[in-house]
């Protein structure tokens, strides 16, 4: 442990805190990347505002009739009037779908998704407009830099709407529904309306948000742990048919999520997934056969057997079952992982070599963290160290722009490499483990450190997408494919 406090800094996207070497820190790492500096920790403390800090949960925003209110600020004639903007040229004898339809469209049974012929046959006085993306991609670009205020895990959703992970928040979240009050304002500024949900699931918070205005609520509402059941088993089946593009979180497990949460799963999570897709006629149909036996709303559902929905229903019954009775880990994954992860510490004075092994111990630890938080893993390894020297310099023999010979001096401050692991991975022992092997490998006896600086490359998201069977799809197969099964396999 170091004697002296040492600051820790570290920069999800990969842009050192202060410049060095070019050529050392492309040799040492093999790529480089843009961002913006990060937050800054003691290193004496070293995860520990991680680790503090509590799970605040997910949250969902959904901004109603992106397009059409957009088309409406630019033209200020089709407010109030029932129109549509589609695809291509958003004719509605050409091929084409509903990308967003106004109140008043939706009002005539007209919904997203829809072809522009059958909104035509429902509304035929119904104004059909293209889509402007020119005009709209300003907008989106703003709603996408306040999503990314809020945390740096950020998933993006058709048309505006995105989950946010405040696990990621930058600062402690002294109350989730503040920052809710806060992100609506800054949407409302733009002169769109949001409708935001909180709770520590995925589809809990998209219910949530589907019903944050109605009974006087003004647009977000917050389920806290533990109230997730009694407010589910209070709305009806017909809400999953208004979730996004069909996608409701299955099986994820949460690593510490829920135990953070106060919450213990007595399930094993299988499946840890983006959102395991499932179709809008899936959902339709799930409904459909579930009100042909009198069931209309999830507190008729959780009284049942989880076994007997998921042979009647197929793994999306269980899913019902489990979220029936609030049992929701899906997961919030990043739009793109970044390209690297980094972190630094920086000692007050010139540190041996046990003071930086315990420095570099911390640094693993701590990214090998970070990565878990955002469900990402890593492949290449990289280490940095300034060693506590006199600074030399080196000329090196160029070729200048017109071919001729120069001599250029490059200040050599920092010392590493990098090690490619045969696997990805986010498992703080092996990160640890490597980053030691670079120091052992680059460490001269005698030598004191000023800072060093650790770096984990090649990252990918941690999760496989996984789509499940359909909605009907059963347990068992039947007795006729059972037994050409066995005249297959030579039985009797």
């Amino acid at each position: 442990m170091s004697r002296q406090k040492a600051t820790m800094e570290h920069d999800q996207s990969g842009t050192l805190m202060n410049p060095v070497n070019p050529s050392a820190l492309g040799a040492a790492t093999g790529q480089r990347s843009q961002g913006e500096p990060g937050e800054v920790a003691e290193a004496e403390r070293g995860t520990a505002p991680e680790q503090a800090r509590l799970r605040q949960g997910i949250m969902h925003v959904r901004i109603r009739h992106f397009y059409c209110t957009l088309e409406e600020m630019a033209n200020p004639a089709l407010r109030g009037l029932p129109f549509v903007v589609g695809t291509g040229t958003g004719r509605p004898n050409e091929p084409g779908r509903v990308i967003d339809a106004s109140p008043a469209a939706v009002r005539l049974g007209i919904v997203p998704g829809m072809p522009l012929r059958r909104a035509y046959r429902l509304a035929p006085r119904t104004l059909f407009l293209p889509a402007s993306y020119e005009r709209y991609q300003p907008v989106l670009q703003r709603l996408r830099e306040c999503y990314r205020a809020c945390s740096h895990i950020v998933e993006s959703l058709p048309l505006a709407d995105a989950f946010i992970d405040l696990s990621g928040c930058s600062q402690p979240v002294a109350s989730p529904v503040l920052l809710a009050q806060r992100l609506s304002s800054e949407i409302a500024a733009l002169g769109l309306t949001a409708l935001i949900g909180i709770a520590n699931g995925k589809t809990i918070a998209e219910l949530a948000a589907l019903v944050s205005r109605k009974d006087g609520r003004q647009g977000i509402l917050y389920i806290p742990p533990g109230r997730e059941a009694s407010f589910v088993q209070s709305l009806p089946l017909t809400l999953l048919l208004q979730l996004h593009s069909g996608e409701p979180g299955m099986a994820g497990g949460r690593d510490g999520d829920a135990e953070g949460a106060g919450l213990r799963p007595t399930w094993t999570p299988e499946i840890e997934s983006r959102a395991e897709r499932f179709e809008a006629e899936e959902l339709a149909e799930l409904v459909a056969h579930l009100r042909d036996f009198g069931i209309t709303s999830f507190a008729q559902v959780a009284p049942l057997s989880p076994d007997g929905l998921e042979r009647r229903l197929g793994r999306l019954g269980r899913w019902l079952h489990r979220l029936a009775q609030g049992e929701d880990y899906s997961l919030v994954i990043p739009d793109a992982p970044p390209l690297s992860q980094n972190a630094r510490i920086r000692f007050p004075h010139a540190a041996d070599a046990d003071e930086t092994c315990a420095a570099i111990h911390k640094l693993g630890e701590y990214l090998a963290g970070r990565l878990r938080e955002q469900r990402l893993k890593g492949r290449v390894v990289a280490l940095l160290l300034w060693p506590a020297r006199p600074r030399r310099d080196t000329r090196r023999l160029l070729l200048d722009e017109q071919g001729e010979e120069a001599i250029a001096r490059a200040a050599e401050e920092a010392i590493g490499g990098q090690i490619t692991l045969e696997r990805h991975t986010n498992e703080s022992d092996v990160l640890i483990n490597h980053l030691l092997m670079l120091f052992a490998h680059y460490h001269c006896s005698g030598t004191r450190y000023l800072q060093v600086l650790a770096r984990i490359g090649d990252i990918i998201t941690a999760v496989t997408p996984y789509y499940p069977p359909a909605a009907r799809a059963r347990g068992r197969p039947t007795r006729r494919l059972d037994l050409s099964t066995r005249k297959l396999n030579g039985e009797r």
